[in-house]
């Protein structure tokens, strides 16, 4: 018989466990990281202050884990990003070179060698500022192709006015007439003089009549004159609009 004197126990109330998002930036930065590299998200570095300061070897390890691995998928990958530096591309060299430390890894002169990228594309970023002609040298050094996409790397650096994007481009020999010479129309048309004269005068580009009557249209008589100096001959459609 239970005792009718005896209190019931009462028993805590449990409650539900909180749904409110808890701010991944209160978090320490080591588990950040290894939050950051397993789930490879680039995402996750645009809403984490931390990893925007985040070290060199951090994101060694977020590509290799993304690629699984692969150490020139790896580099491919990490050239989409700004992020992706000389120094970091030197890193890559070294963990390929600590992998197999052995004779067969080394150049002729025996200094390590280094990752190619032969016959790769660069990614369109590379040629949007200036600021990326010592990188995309080096990667043209290691194979990368100086023409992919259809010339885009050399057409787009003529018409920001990168002459010694340009130059290099040339040097690891990129097309100057690719397109129907629409290096020297898109330099002609935001007047980049030096590239028009680069392409002209040393490496003997002929100026054609589209050219030309794209500068017309825009009223680019200085231009003109120097395309016509150089030999452009304007057609019937080009006569009607001067």
């Amino acid at each position: 018989m239970p005792n009718k004197h005896v209190r019931p126990i009462k028993r805590a109330r449990l409650l539900p466990l909180s749904t409110k998002p808890f701010p991944i930036n209160l978090l320490p930065y080591e588990l950040v990281c290894e939050i950051f590299i397993l789930s490879s998200n680039p995402q996750l570095a645009l809403v984490c202050p931390q990893l925007q300061h985040c070290s060199e070897h951090t994101k060694m390890d977020w590509l290799l884990y993304k690629c699984q691995g692969n150490k020139i998928q790896a580099v491919e990958e990490g050239l989409k990003y700004r992020f992706f530096s000389i120094s970091l591309l030197e890193k890559f060299d070294q963990l390929q070179d600590d992998n197999d430390n052995n004779d067969s890894n080394n150049d002729k002169d025996g200094s390590p060698k280094r990752i190619r990228l032969d016959n790769r594309m660069l990614p369109p970023r590379l040629f949007i500022s200036i600021e990326t002609h010592p990188l995309v040298r080096q990667l043209l050094e290691r194979g990368a192709s100086p023409h992919k996409p259809q010339g885009y790397p050399i057409i787009k650096s003529a018409q920001l006015g990168h002459l010694e994007m340009v130059k290099t481009l040339v040097s690891f020999g990129a097309d100057a007439t690719v397109k129907n010479n629409m290096a020297l129309r898109v330099s002609a048309a935001r007047e980049n003089t030096k590239i028009v004269l680069f392409f002209l005068d040393n490496l003997g580009v002929k100026p054609d009549s589209e050219t030309l009557k794209h500068c017309v249209q825009k009223n680019l008589w200085d231009m003109v004159k120097l395309l016509v100096d150089h030999g452009a001959v304007p057609d019937m459609s080009t006569v009607h609009i001067a």
